[in-house]
Parts: structure tokens; C-alpha cells; sequence
């Protein structure tokens, strides 16, 4: 399997970041609701602790996602594709992007004023003064944004099964086993 994407599928470096920051982003939600649900304790700040550890991994791996992204060619549509899917499915993954970026910043928001660690390996020092207020707010985008993410990750989700299954084209195995 080639490391760079080909017009026929995406290559395993692309394929690997996608499966990993998708199994980041079901932990993150996992563990957030979690973590909301449990009284105040050690076994709560642990978890939130893994929580923005996953959140701040996350934020990287999509960074680099991004970037490998741009610096490779992208599989073409399969023939005879409407220009409503091809659009569709642009704008859908532009979206999630966006969602997670906005998800994960909201969340470091709702952290920051507090120091935050990374897996015990280093802190982030505090950079908001402490602000209830403001602490509400970003908490309250960050709760909106999971079920904007979570929305948009299950048309994904129907729309790679609607390739595979009904059109029964490579739309999903470009993803997976190419």
C-alpha cells in the first residue's frame, strides 16, 4: 500500500490518521459524557484529565491530517457521480473539519483557566483569568458543538454505507482496503 494517495484510493498514512482521530473523537465523546455524569472526585478529574489529553492529541493528528491533506492528490469521484454529491461531499467533509476544530477549541476554552496536562508529559499553563461566566459559555459551545459534530459524523457515516451498499461503488473502500 502506497504512503501518498493515488486517484484510486487514499494511502495508508491518510487512512491511518482518519481511523485514528475517528476512534479519538468516539473516546472524546465517550469520556465527556462520562465524565459530566460522575460527582466530583479523583476518578472524574482523571478522566476529564484523559479527556483533554485525547481533545489536545486530537487537535495535532487533525493538524497533520490537514496538512497531508494538501500536500496529496485526492481519489476521484466515481464515474458518473452528480455534481450535487460530488459538492455535497466536499462541503460535508469541509464541515466536519471545521466542527472538530471548533469542538476542540471550545473545549480547550472551557479549560483555560486551568492548567492542562498532556498525558502527565507536560502542562499548558493557564491563559484565561477565572471567569464563571465566561467559563459557562464556552462550556455551553462546547456541549452544542459535540451534537453539531455528532450530526454531521453520521451523515458520513450513511453516506460511505449509501456508496457501498446501494451504488455499491469504492467510495468506502478507498478508506479502508483500497
Amino acid at each position: 500500500m502506497a504512503l501518498r494517495n493515488t486517484l484510486e484510493s487514499y494511502g495508508w498514512l491518510a487512512k491511518l490518521m482518519h481511523w485514528v482521530i475517528a476512534l479519538l473523537l468516539v473516546g472524546l465523546v465517550y469520556a465527556g459524557l462520562t465524565f459530566n455524569g460522575m460527582e466530583r472526585g479523583p476518578d472524574r478529574t482523571e478522566l476529564a484529565a484523559l479527556h483533554k489529553s485525547m481533545a489536545l492529541l486530537t487537535l495535532v493528528l487533525l493538524t497533520v491530517r490537514l496538512v497531508w491533506k494538501f500536500m496529496n492528490t485526492h481519489p476521484a469521484e466515481p464515474d458518473g457521480t452528480p455534481a450535487w454529491q460530488k459538492t455535497a461531499a466536499t462541503l460535508t467533509h469541509w464541515l466536519l473539519y471545521a466542527a472538530v476544530y471548533f469542538q476542540l477549541s471550545a473545549g480547550i476554552l472551557v479549560s483555560g483557566q486551568r492548567a492542562v496536562s498532556f498525558f502527565g508529559l507536560f502542562e499548558i499553563p493557564p491563559f484565561l483569568e477565572q471567569n464563571e461566566e465566561q467559563h459557562e459559555f464556552f462550556e455551553s459551545l462546547h456541549v452544542w458543538g459535540w451534537k453539531i459534530l455528532a450530526g454531521l459524523v453520521a451523515l458520513h457515516v450513511l453516506a460511505a454505507l449509501y456508496h457501498h451498499f446501494k451504488l455499491k461503488d469504492d467510495v468506502l473502500r478507498r478508506m479502508t482496503t483500497g
